[in-house]
């Protein structure tokens, strides 16, 4: 069996850097690490630095550890030197030789020697300042580069150091792999080179060569079981590294499979052709793309919130409707990734802070400060911008509106539905199945009657494939009995234009059932006609990258 659609050399890059990098290594919770200074661990009362197993300081989109790569230590401190020197503020960021010593140790030790001496957190402020830099972010896009190549070299010697990549393309699982399989595999294989060596990966690939691991499913069952849980039940950092490289390579191939007329296929079409151009020089004078800049930060972005922005390209696929994400910081300081999708236009930012927008056909750079987000009695939501003292609408999304590509394909699970739906009738709660039983993809308009339709249950849990996405997901963690994820995605739903718009119905319904003239108890999730959105509920729970088996601060 032969792949018509086989990953190209450079996409098996773009594999590497953005699934296994940016999704799994270089983010948590949808924020991006790779320019800052991290620590995978705690630090205590008194800065007292509390590491997990043996991992120190780290940074990057492969997030190297400071302390098993001494070298590199130095060689970010000297180029912070270097660079602290032409600040207009050098006197205090600049190190002096007692300072530079200190800091120094401080960034080479591993956990087991912070533990030892008893070490205390150093001032990272600085260091930071360098990292989101311009001269940081060029520093540190060298070392990814140089790290996805490692992993992605191929001599075409059999024995001669093989990549665990190189030693998979030779396979016949990978060589006949179909659709999405391709990308799974290299993934998982990639992610499992990069956290441990040449010890695990090796045998596995005995198994694929001798053909009792048949699947990508069967491959990662394997690697599920190549260590025991963690005691309170939580994955190994080999499963957790591998669930969260899938999470990315599930974007990956959506992107792949995008509708030519999703901007988002076009802006992954330059990404792709040069993967590793890396974030400064994406963005210098370009004749040939003069939008590369907002391109390569939209296609970085979609590595952060995998499920979300699969969502995402899947409204702009259809060119749908999709309202998700407050503008305005929480309670707590943090901030939603926003979506929105009107036809071809989108607004997009991301828990940094850092937002795109494409309107008629035109990049610009958005802040989300300067947004307000308004939802509408008729179940419309707009994006007001506040600029040079105007406010003036940057995007209005209306879910009852006609999709423009009505015929595009749907992605797996349905999840191309958000925002696509004005009520949550039978239609949008019963799988679509096909003449031949299996799930078809194929849009539906939804009006308010159908809501008194029967339900019909999914056949099984297992090949449901309804077109609300937060069923989907409610069914998936009902299906595993995680009663927090599913109380999540029930407030997330009510917080959604179509949850609100729901609600409403649900009002009318119950209205019309009380005496003439009695009005129903309106519904906490309510808003009123054009007011403006206050302090959001909880930002979406992404599931977070985790680094040899811990969370990154």
């Amino acid at each position: 069996m032969t792949n018509l659609n086989p990953l190209t050399a450079n996409e098996l890059r773009a594999a590497a850097y953005f699934a296994v990098g940016v999704t799994s290594e270089g983010s948590i919770a949808g924020r991006d690490l790779a320019y800052r200074l991290s620590f995978a661990g705690n630090v205590g009362a008194g800065g007292r630095m509390e590491p997990v197993a043996n991992s120190g300081y780290s940074f990057g989109t492969m997030q190297v550890d400071l302390g098993q790569h001494p070298a590199v230590a130095r060689d970010l401190l000297d180029r912070y030197q270097a660079w602290a020197a032409t600040q207009p503020d050098r006197t205090a960021l600049v190190l002096g030789r007692d300072d530079y010593d200190t800091v120094l140790t401080s960034l080479q030790r591993t956990g087991r020697e912070m533990r030892a001496a008893q070490a205390i957190d150093i001032d990272r402020s600085g260091i930071n300042r360098f990292l989101a830099s311009d001269d940081g972010r060029g520093f540190v896009h060298a070392l990814d580069r140089a790290h996805v190549d490692s992993v992605t070299a191929m001599d075409g010697v059999r024995g001669n150091r093989d990549t665990a990549l190189e030693r998979l393309l030779a396979t016949d699982l990978y060589r006949n792999a179909i659709g999405d399989e391709q990308a799974e595999l290299a993934g998982m294989f990639m992610k499992l080179q990069n956290q441990a060596g040449q010890s695990r990966w090796p045998g596995l690939l005995d198994r694929v060569e001798a053909g009792t691991l048949a699947s990508s499913d069967a491959v990662k069952t394997a690697i599920d079981g190549l260590l025991p849980n963690r005691p309170s039940g939580d994955p190994d950092y080999l499963q957790s590294g591998a669930d969260n490289t899938l999470r990315g390579i599930a974007v990956l191939n959506a992107l792949r499979g995008a509708n030519a007329e999703n901007p988002l296929a076009r802006a992954w079409a330059s990404v792709s052709a040069d993967p590793l151009v890396g974030p400064v020089a994406a963005h210098r004078p370009n004749a040939a793309n003069p939008h590369l800049g907002f391109e390569y930060d939209t296609v970085r972005s979609l590595f952060l919130t995998p499920e979300a922005f699969r969502r995402f390209i899947a409204a702009l696929d259809r060119g749908g409707a999709l309202a998700e994400g407050s503008p305005q910081t929480q309670a707590n300081g943090s901030r939603q990734a926003g979506f929105y999708v009107s036809g071809n236009d989108f607004v997009h930012w991301n828990r940094n802070g850092q937002g795109q927008a494409f309107i008629g056909g035109q990049w610009r750079s958005i802040d989300p400060d300067h947004l307000t987000r308004v939802r509408h009695g008729d179940g419309t939501t707009g994006l007001m911008l506040d600029e040079d003292g105007r406010r003036t609408t940057l995007l209005q999304v209306d879910p009852r509106g006609r999709d423009l590509r009505a015929g595009a394909t749907a992605l797996p699970g349905g999840a191309d539905r958000a925002g696509n739906e004005h009520g949550m009738g039978a239609d949008a709660l019963r799988p679509r199945r096909g003449p031949e039983g299996h799930p078809e993809s194929r849009d539906v308009r939804i009006d308010s009657s159908a809501a008194r339709a029967p339900l019909r249950a999914p056949d099984s849990a297992a090949d449901a494939t309804f077109e609300n996405p937060y069923l989907n997901r409610l069914l998936a963690a009902v299906a595993v009995g995680d009663k927090a994820a599913a109380s999540r995605v029930a407030l997330e739903f009510a917080d959604s234009p179509q949850g609100v718009a729901f609600i409403r119905h649900g009002d009318r319904l119950l209205a019309g059932q009380h005496a003439v003239g009695q009005e129903a108890e309106p519904s906490p999730a309510r808003r009123r006609d054009g007011e403006t959105e206050g302090l959001a509920g909880p930002a979406p729970v992404q599931p977070a990258p985790v680094r040899h088996g811990i969370d990154l601060t």
